[in-house]
């Protein structure tokens, strides 16, 4: 693969923050939902309001092959190798699918992640994932997934986190931790009660595991469908198909009753590292109408395959979705991360029974976890 890393996240976007793709809403008063967000990059120039892309459910013929919006002038983070002035091009590699048949996979895999409180809470999100396993395993983002571990707060049960399929998106499942990164926790948690959280997307990542039906009377299925997933490197100029469930443009009672998915296709445009290694932890994937809040947690999808290629997580600051720059956080980030963590990658996380994993995860690790967030919304 013909592929030249950026330099180090930190030191190319010194002063630079991104914000995360959460939604919040007006759902009551005084009830906000918040829709998962990705980060925003503050130094972009400020873009011209544009009437918002229509939130509807796409069909596959409505997808068509584009190239990401160019980049906004005055960027400061390293641009990809080739002169400013030559286009990315998408490589042409031969599909083993066809774009409807991945349209509709994704479709099949991919979660809405609704958690409301009861009482005592100001916020509820709004925020997106995607099926991995069939065994019902969620890949989603650690600032959506970070909710869980407030199910308990000031009283038992809460906040009530639920999984919702389809499109729109219906309740179907509820969901346990089955891990969410220590450091992730420990280096955000102060951004809990923040408008607008920002962030680099480093260690952005949580796993659910389906639990049960919000229909008690109903047994799950045997298998979900989901997605395979690939940690190999994204290249610039591959091409991608983007779904979620944005809603940055939608009140809380429609991101409540009539949320849809949205895909579009996009381009890679740029390639970033957290520690100036050779390795790709984050890339760039330009704007399009999943650019917008509730959509941390969507899919970045290989077109030439079908597999995982990443989840997004970040987005840079502008009006409009076009003009947005969105970041997906690459599989090789998260299995990198669970080999330093001693959990043996992503296939050493999803090997045995993942019930008692995630038993020993919500009684072992997630306390700790769960008094930092709380320490913050106590004003600790």
């Amino acid at each position: 693969m013909d592929m030249q890393i950026l330099q180090t996240l930190f030191d190319t976007l010194a002063g630079i923050v991104l914000s995360f793709v959460l939604f919040w809403g007006s759902f009551l008063p005084a009830l906000q939902l918040h829709t998962a967000t990705a980060p925003q990059v503050a130094e972009f120039p400020t873009a011209a309001t544009t009437t918002p892309a229509k939130e509807a459910d796409q069909k596959s013929s409505d997808l068509l092959s584009r190239p990401s919006p160019k980049r906004p002038a005055g960027q400061t983070f390293v641009q990809p190798p080739l002169p400013s002035s030559a286009p990315v091009l998408p490589k042409l590699v031969a599909p083993t699918k066809s774009q409807e048949q991945i349209n509709t996979e994704t479709r099949a895999a991919l979660v809405n992640i609704l958690c409301l409180p009861q009482t005592g809470l100001s916020t509820g999100i709004s925020g997106s994932g995607v099926i991995v396993d069939g065994r019902g395993v969620i890949l989603t983002n650690a600032h959506v997934a970070q909710f869980f571990l407030l199910r308990d707060y000031l009283t038992a049960s809460n906040v009530v986190c639920t999984v919702r399929t389809g499109s729109p998106a219906q309740a179907m499942y509820t969901a346990t931790l089955l891990y969410l990164p220590p450091a992730w926790i420990a280096a955000n948690a102060a951004q809990l009660k923040s408008a607008q959280a920002v962030g680099t997307g480093e260690q952005d990542f949580a796993f659910l595991l389906i639990a049960g039906r919000t229909d008690p009377a109903a047994a799950l299925p045997t298998s979900f469908p989901h997605l395979a997933m690939d940690r190999g490197y994204a290249d610039i100029g591959d091409p991608m198909l983007l779904a979620a469930y944005p809603a940055g443009f939608l009140g809380a009672e429609t991101v409540q009753k009539n949320l849809y998915i949205s895909s579009a296709i996009a381009y890679v445009t740029q390639l970033f590292s957290f520690d100036g290694t050779k390795n790709i932890d984050l890339f760039s994937i330009g704007g399009t109408v999943v650019s917008q809040g509730g959509s941390s947690g969507g899919a970045a999808v290989r077109l030439r395959d079908g597999t995982l290629a990443g989840i997004i997580v970040t987005e840079t600051t502008a009006a409009s979705t076009g003009e947005r720059d969105l970041r997906a956080l690459a599989l090789s980030h998260i299995d990198d991360i669970l080999i330093a963590s001693g959990r043996g990658g992503i296939a050493g996380l999803l090997t045995g029974d993942l019930s008692v994993k995630a038993a020993a995860f919500n009684t072992t690790i997630a306390p700790s976890e769960t008094a930092l967030l709380e320490a913050v919304l106590n004003g600790n």
